[in-house]
C-alpha cells in the first residue's frame, strides 16, 4: 500500500513523472527481499515494471484506497455517534451554562457540506481559468530523469532514506527506513489505544512533545530535500 500511495497520486500515467515513479520505488521499497517475490510480482502486475504496473497502481489509488478509507470513515462516524467525542480539558472545566455545542445532524453536517461546496467551487474555478498541463508525455524507452524527486508531502521520507547509511547492523539502510515509517504510521493510527497520559504536576502532555518533534522532523527533512 505505501508503494501505491507514493506513486498513485499522479492524475494520469500519461505523465513522465508518473511513469518513472514505479522504477524508482521498485528499487527502493522492494530492496532487501523482505517482501517476497509473490508480493513483488503482484505489485508489478508481472515480473517487470510495465504499463500494467502503472494501471494497477492507478487503480489502487482511485478505487481501492478510497474504498478502504470510506469504510474507516464510516466506522469513525458510527463510533462518534455511539460514544461521543472527547472534549478538551479546558472545555470540560467550563460550567454547564458556558458550554456550547450543536447536534451532529443536521447542524454540523450542513455546515460541513457548505464548506465542501465552497472548496469544490474554488477548485473548479481554478481548473477552468488556470488549468494545469498534464506534463511531458511519458516515453517508456527513456531512463528516469536525473535528480527526480517525489511530491512535497513525501519529500521528508525520500530525504530520510537518502541520508541513511547503506547498511545498519548488516541490514540495508533503506529497508530499515521503510520499516521505520511503516511502524510510525501504525503507532500513529493506534494512538487512541496507547496515548501517554500527563502527570498532574507536569507541563506539556507527552504526546504533544512527540507531535512537535515529528512535525519539526518533517519540516526539516522536507526543506533539506529541496535544498540539496
Amino acid at each position: 500500500m505505501p508503494v501505491a500511495i507514493f506513486i498513485g497520486h499522479h492524475p494520469l500515467y500519461y505523465m513522465a513523472a508518473a511513469s518513472t515513479g514505479p522504477f524508482e520505488m521498485d528499487e527502493l521499497e522492494l530492496a532487501g527481499g523482505l517482501i517476497g517475490e509473490p508480493v513483488k510480482e503482484f505489485l508489478r502486475a508481472g515480473s517487470d515494471v510495465t504499463g500494467a504496473t502503472l494501471t494497477r497502481f492507478y487503480a489502487f489509488h482511485v478505487a481501492l484506497l478510497p474504498a478502504i478509507f470510506t469504510v474507516f470513515l464510516t466506522l469513525h462516524l458510527a463510533f462518534v455517534q455511539r460514544q461521543g467525542m472527547h472534549a478538551p480539558t479546558s472545555y470540560e472545566r467550563l460550567p454547564e451554562s458556558r458550554r456550547k455545542d450543536i447536534p451532529f445532524f443536521p447542524n454540523f453536517v450542513l455546515r460541513d457540506v457548505l464548506i465542501w461546496m465552497v472548496v469544490i467551487n474554488i477548485i473548479l474555478y481554478l481548473a477552468v481559468f488556470w488549468p494545469s498541463s498534464m506534463g511531458v508525455k511519458a516515453d517508456p524507452f527513456t531512463p528516469a530523469p536525473e535528480g527526480i524527486k517525489p511530491e512535497w508531502y513525501y519529500m521528508f521520507m525520500f530525504q530520510t532514506l537518502k541520508v541513511l547509511p547503506a547498511h545498519i547492523l548488516s541490514i540495508p539502510g533503506e529497508t530499515l527506513g521503510v520499516l521505520f515509517f511503516a511502524a510510525a504510521a501504525l503507532l500513529w493510527m493506534l494512538i487512541p489505544f496507547w496515548e501517554l497520559k500527563r502527570r498532574p504536576d507536569s507541563g506539556l502532555r507527552p504526546m504533544t512533545v512527540v507531535g512537535i518533534a515529528a512535525v519539526t522532523f518533517v519540516i526539516v527533512m522536507t526543506v533539506w530535500g529541496y535544498l540539496v
